[in-house]
């Protein structure tokens, strides 16, 4: 019997299912994932005979952008190909059943394992395979640009290292019951963080910091802060600049550029100016599209599967100019606007608040704090990026995130009302 619990105790379907979002690269991605992920979804559905419907607040506005979407795509159906419609309905559908599922994930199996080990031994497993591809082509630490070395590693489930790195310094269950020996969790660590630092992605530093917010706040507050867990960071930092001085300079412009390319007021008829600013020019065709509209258009947008006309110049991201367009905008907001217009944007906006919302309320009743306030982080993180790098609605959906977003989302009853028992005693 405790080899059968243990065998239960590994969510195969998930992990599987993290491996499969992070090597699938092609349009095929989205469908394939999204239908292994449904058919998984209907399966907890069939099994526990129930669809659960608390807690779904995120989903519910995600689906309202999902009609809406649709609803003005209709009025245009004839001005678009269908595949950019059903390619862009994919985008907003993975985050949905994705959430979903890990809200059903949670009901279903609630206390049989810990999902947070689970996304650590993701993390060092995707880690290990991250730096074998620095093995196998030692020459990458050689290069003097990000971009070049960037071409050269695919870095996999970036999001779910940068979790582990949250969840090694901050979890203590991870750190004393999980038998991580020190040796072992220092391995971890160490494993993540390279990771993390050779993804070379100025967003995920800047979540990373926000996700620990949380947590480190309150023990700055209390004047506790233990400078050694901060070590290890600048430790890396350091070896990382000693061994790849070019890249580790580069990535110090990059992140002052991040301040500065985002910006639509350029001299736009310089092609070098449309190259270095690629996101920058993004919004300018955006805003042009947007001004372009009727009032309707400005309203609830043109709709699912219009492209944002950026001439040849859509090269720069894969796209082939022979395609008119592109759908995606790295200002997931801005993109927002273009396909449901005003209305749109504050939809996707409110995904964001209603989840922030409602972690500080169970923060504030100290209701499951741990998970509370690192889901806290990660929706003002997606809050923030989104800026930068579209959100969750995208055509990378990242499955660890929307999963782990749709599991803590979920709080069982019996988790209330313990904690309302354990006030009132310590009241009484």
């Amino acid at each position: 019997m405790k080899n059968k619990k243990s065998i239960e105790n590994i969510p195969i379907i998930f992990i599987l299912l993290s491996f499969c979002g992070a090597f699938l690269t092609d349009d095929s991605r989205n469908i394939i994932l999204l239908v292994i992920t449904s058919l998984y979804l209907l399966y907890l559905i069939l099994s526990t005979n129930k669809i659960v419907i608390k807690d779904i607040e995120v989903i519910v506005v995600l689906f309202i952008i999902l009609i809406l979407g649709i609803f003005t795509t209709l009025i245009h159906i004839n001005d678009y190909s269908l595949r950019n419609v059903i390619r862009d309905i994919f985008y907003i559908l993975n985050p949905i059943v994705f959430i979903w599922t890990g809200i059903m994930f949670k009901y279903k199996y609630e206390d049989r394992f810990d999902i947070f080990r689970i996304i650590v031994y993701i993390a060092v497993i995707s880690s290990i395979l991250n730096l074998l591809q620095i093995v196998k082509e030692p020459r990458i630490l050689q290069v003097s640009s990000i971009y070049i070395f960037r071409n050269y590693i695919d870095v996999i489930n970036a999001y779910a290292v940068l979790i582990a790195i949250v969840l090694l310094f901050t979890n203590k269950h991870i750190k004393n019951e999980c038998n991580f020996y020190m040796f072992k969790l220092n391995l971890f660590r160490i494993l993540c963080i390279i990771s993390f630092i050779i993804d070379f992605s100025r967003t995920n530093y800047i979540c990373l910091f926000i996700i620990l917010c949380p947590f480190i706040l309150p023990i700055i507050r209390k004047n506790i802060f233990k400078v050694r867990k901060i070590i290890y960071i600048v430790i890396l930092i350091v070896l990382a600049n000693f061994i790849m001085p070019d890249l580790m300079g580069t990535l110090f412009d990059k992140m002052i550029r991040s301040i500065t390319e985002l910006k639509a007021a350029i001299n736009w008829g310089d092609p070098s100016e449309i190259v270095n600013n690629w996101r920058g020019y993004e919004i300018y065709k955006a805003k042009e599209l947007y001004f372009e509209g009727n009032w309707f258009e400005k309203i609830f947008g043109y709709g699912l599967g219009k492209l944002i006309p950026v001439g040849v110049f859509s090269e720069l991201v894969g796209v082939d100019a022979s395609e008119g367009g592109i759908t995606i905008l790295h200002n997931g907001y801005y993109m927002m606007l273009i396909k449901c217009g005003l209305t749109g944007v504050l939809l996707y906006a409110l995904v964001y608040l209603v989840g922030i919302k409602k972690m500080i309320i169970r923060i504030k009743n100290n209701l499951d704090l741990y998970s509370s306030k690192l889901l806290l982080g990660i929706f003002v993180g997606f809050l923030v990026s989104t800026y930068v790098t579209t959100g969750i609605i995208n055509n990378r959906t990242d499955f660890v995130a929307c999963f782990l977003m749709g599991y803590l989302l979920y709080l069982p009853s019996k988790d209330i009302l313990e904690t309302t028992s354990q006030q009132k005693y310590k009241e009484m």
